[in-house]
């Protein structure tokens, strides 16, 4: 047999090898196609996979967002509850009141527990937004700040239930001869305020971790809002921790205490309330006052301190120069914060050896302050004086024993009707004590009372509850603070003054300012004003030396409507200037000062928040204040506080602000760019 050789074959034999070779070659294509359909499936499953992160994703958001819905619901509700009691002098506070507090905050702590069991699975994803890995850290820091609220009420309880002594519409009634059991139920409830201060540390914690950078404007105004309150409840809870030892010493519980009381004329305006014309000084023990006097203002009353130690006070440059400085530490001061003024008399008073001293403390109280107490009281009758005195009649009463008989004469007047309000005071009818707690709580809120204590511990406790006339620091953020000084006459209550303040913030967060102050000197006013008397003047206009209070370091570019240059004064806190005016009968006056800040924006991420804070001065009564804040071109406003009267837009976001100053006032604005 001949072995076959391909190459002889026939044609039709042939094409059979070629394709047994392409069936050899045909798995190599499968491989090819299969390692395609490999990768199709891959890439539809990484398809498949980002669509379910993505509805993973937006579902998560959607139930964060509708968790958020849920705590700020109930967030309101507790606002609504502190609004409420923020707008109720404390005085008129029930236990009702109390219970709708913890209510709320009982609810708001279930309403977070909710949110948290609701989007708890998603902590391991809270990489996907930052909103989101937020909205965890916010949920923790507010559920420690509900059980810190908690604790702080429950600890307040057995206190509130005895000031109401359990009635759901009785109203607190803190007297003085009560103040050993407060303080024993205080005690009784610190181990809460104890615990309430172990939350609110965690609390805190978990806040100054919180990153800001990429949160939605939402999300940061929702952590804004949790910080202020973490603010506020610790500041009360560190009150709460504190008080038993302040009250047993404000109330002499252990050993008496001694306070000079300082009793401004606020017609004849000061910057810290008004001239020093009659005051006081009495003892309290066990809660009591147990002593007191009342005296005319002279150069002999009180008793002065020897001359060689007038050395120890400083007079500025442009306030009033003394022949005898040393008296300017009484009626005299330049200062628009009460606790310096109030040192520089207690340093006076002490130093001349007068009764009572060395004094624990000083209280200062307006022409408007003891209106408000004789409000409260309903009328008083002053031993030797025919005239029943009511507040409709006080300062008619005041300035006509003034114009009779001279200054003196009314001095010793206006002494025995405080000495009188003092002892009805202590022994006034059950009927009137919610009017009387009303009224001169109202005078606290307003500054025609203000408290000091030389006991640093019990300033700084009524300092956080804006009972001292503190002047607040204006470093690092806008300020404001205009502040008068009657040279006189006793017209400042006949002379309006408002105030206007523009302010644009540049892009470096440094402010341009421009503060206009206006005077109006009606005669229809002065008409009707017993002070306005040729008896009580030398001359009828009106003669002050103005203060304007701006951020510390701000520099003055330009003034107008003044007769001299201003003097620029610094201090630590604040920059001031001064000029001296003079503003004419039945004619009006305006004044301007254009000046530039250093940086007073805080960076928040990539938010800024803007801040000015407007003080009144103690003495006056409620001065109109409008405030025009220029937004830098292109920004964005997240937060706005209050709500601003007006807003528009030439060329850059402009917000208007109209506030009646019979408190401070705080602006607030969070903004972007």
């Amino acid at each position: 047999m001949h072995q076959l050789d391909s190459s002889t074959l026939p044609d039709l034999v042939k094409p059979q090898e070629g394709r047994r070779r392409r069936s050899r070659s045909h798995p190599s294509r499968w491989r090819k196609l299969r390692r395609r359909f490999r990768r199709l499936n891959y890439r539809l499953l990484l398809i498949i996979i980002v669509s379910v992160i993505a509805v993973i994703i937006m579902g998560s958001l959607v139930l964060v967002s509708n968790a958020r819905a849920q705590v700020e619901d109930a967030w309101g509700s507790l606002n609504r509850v502190m609004t409420r009691i923020n707008n109720t002098p404390g005085t008129e506070l029930t236990l009702a009141d109390f219970e709708r507090l913890w209510a709320s905050v009982g609810e708001l702590d279930q309403r977070l527990a909710s949110a948290d069991k609701q989007i708890a699975f998603l902590r391991p994803f809270d990489f996907v937004s930052p909103d989101v890995a937020l909205s965890f850290e916010a949920l923790d820091a507010a559920h420690e700040l509900t059980q810190a609220t908690r604790k702080m009420l429950n600890g307040l309880r057995p206190t509130l239930f005895f000031l109401t002594e359990g009635e759901q519409d009785e109203t607190v009634n803190p007297q003085f001869s009560s103040g050993e059991r407060v303080v024993e139920l205080l005690e009784l409830g610190r181990n809460s305020f104890s615990e309430a201060d172990t939350h609110l540390r965690q609390a805190e914690a978990i806040i100054a971790g919180l990153r800001l950078d990429n949160v939605s404007p939402e999300m940061l105004v929702t952590v804004d809002g949790l910080a202020d309150s973490h603010r506020q409840v610790r500041e009360i809870n560190d009150l709460l921790l504190t008080s038993p030892e302040l009250l047993t010493v404000a109330l002499g519980l252990e050993s008496p205490q001694s306070y000079l009381v300082l009793s401004a004329n606020s017609d004849e305006l000061r910057p810290s309330g008004g001239y020093i014309s009659t005051y006081g000084w009495m003892t309290v023990r066990r809660g009591r006052i147990a002593d007191f006097s009342y005296s005319p203002t002279t150069a002999r009353s009180p008793n002065p301190p020897p001359a060689e130690m007038a050395s120890a006070v400083q007079i500025p440059p442009w306030w009033i120069q003394y022949t005898q400085p040393i008296y300017a530490a009484w009626d005299s001061s330049w200062h628009a914060d009460f606790p310096s003024t109030a040192a520089m008399a207690a340093w006076y008073y002490d130093n001349g050896g007068n009764p009572g001293s060395p004094v624990n403390g000083v209280i200062g109280i307006d022409l408007v302050g003891f209106e408000y107490v004789l409000r409260g009281l309903g009328s008083v009758t002053v031993p030797g004086y025919s005239e029943l005195i009511t507040p409709g009649n006080f300062r008619q009463a005041v300035y006509a024993i003034r114009a009779g008989g001279g200054d003196n004469a009314h001095k010793e007047f206006v002494a025995a009707l405080y000495k009188q309000i003092l002892a009805d005071w202590q022994r006034v009818d059950p009927e009137r004590n919610a009017d009387l707690r009303r009224e001169v709580l109202q005078a606290l809120r307003e500054k025609h009372i203000m408290l000091y204590f030389t006991d640093e511990q019990i300033n700084s406790a009524f300092e956080a509850i804006g009972w001292s006339g503190e002047q607040e620091t204006g470093v690092g953020r806008d300020y404001l603070l205009v502040a008068d000084a009657n040279l006189g006459s006793k017209s400042s209550r006949a002379v309006l003054r408002s105030t206007t303040y523009d302010v644009t913030i540049q892009p470096d967060g440094t402010l341009n300012s421009t503060v206009a102050v206006g005077y109006d000197f009606p005669a229809r006013a002065a008409e009707q004003d017993p002070a306005v008397r040729p008896q009580h003047y030398n001359d009828i206009n009106y003669h002050t030396i103005l203060q304007v209070f701006a951020p510390a370091n701000s520099t003055l570019l330009g003034a107008e409507g003044v007769t001299f240059d201003p003097t620029v004064a610094a201090a630590p806190e604040h920059t001031i200037f001064v000029s001296e005016l003079q503003v004419n009968y039945d004619d009006s006056l305006r004044v301007q000062y254009r000046y530039e800040t250093p940086q007073a924006v805080e960076t928040i991420g990539r938010y800024r928040r803007y801040t000015l804070v407007i003080q009144k001065q103690p003495g006056t009564i409620a001065e109109q204040v409008n405030v025009q804040l220029r937004l830098p071109a292109g920004a964005t406003s997240v937060k706005i506080s209050p709500t601003p009267t007006n807003s528009y837009f030439i060329d850059q976001p402009i917000l208007e602000f109209r506030l009646s100053l019979k408190t401070d006032q705080t602006i607030e604005v969070i903004y972007t760019n």
